[in-house]
């Protein structure tokens, strides 16, 4: 009788542990995206609004649904643009220089047991007074270590997610047509 009531009490903690919903880590911008872009000498540039779509609302962890931090997905990587750009001394919201854009697609896996993924693609346009200079789509992905056990699992996928959106940064910052339309 007590191991029925033991299974059952399992089987309805599972189930209500299904629902839960958790935030993405706050973002932390990069020294190493703060460098490059130093390097790259880059001009100063104010971020626009980058768009999310109803399908990027979330993001599934083992069923542990993930939302982002901020009002959306899109917010979160303009405040993560804008926050590299501060770490390098490279914004100027008055800048008629403006990195804005689109999430096309993002997803975190952990359903490995070793080795988790992170896959992100996005368009970013560039403009010039108000004038778009390019439009290009950059991809980028992460590998990071999983588990067997959700409770490790998922906050892991939770905080590669900043990493995610850190390598994404990194590639779309150094891309050389992006460079040079931002140099324009």
């Amino acid at each position: 009788m007590m191991k029925r009531i033991s299974i059952i009490g399992v089987i309805l903690l599972s189930l209500g542990l299904g629902g839960c919903s958790i935030v993405a880590a706050p973002y932390q911008p990069s020294i190493e995206n703060a460098q490059a872009m130093k390097r790259a000498d880059l001009p100063k540039m104010n971020v626009g609004t980058v768009l999310g779509n109803q399908k990027n609302q979330s993001i599934s962890l083992r069923g542990t649904k993930m939302n982002s931090a901020t009002a959306d997905y899109g917010s979160y990587i303009a405040n993560a643009l804008t926050a590299e750009l501060k770490l390098a001394n490279l914004y100027e919201p008055m800048s008629a220089t403006v990195i804005s854009g689109e999430l096309l697609s993002h997803d975190i896996n952990v359903g490995s047991f070793t080795t988790g993924t992170g896959v992100i693609s996005m368009k970013f346009v560039i403009s010039k007074s108000d004038t778009q200079v390019l439009e290009k789509t950059v991809s980028a992905d992460i590998e990071f270590e999983s588990s067997f056990m959700g409770a490790i699992a998922i906050p892991n996928g939770q905080m590669a997610y900043k990493d995610l959106v850190q390598s994404l940064i990194k590639t779309a910052l150094s891309d050389p047509e992006i460079v040079a339309a931002l140099k324009q």
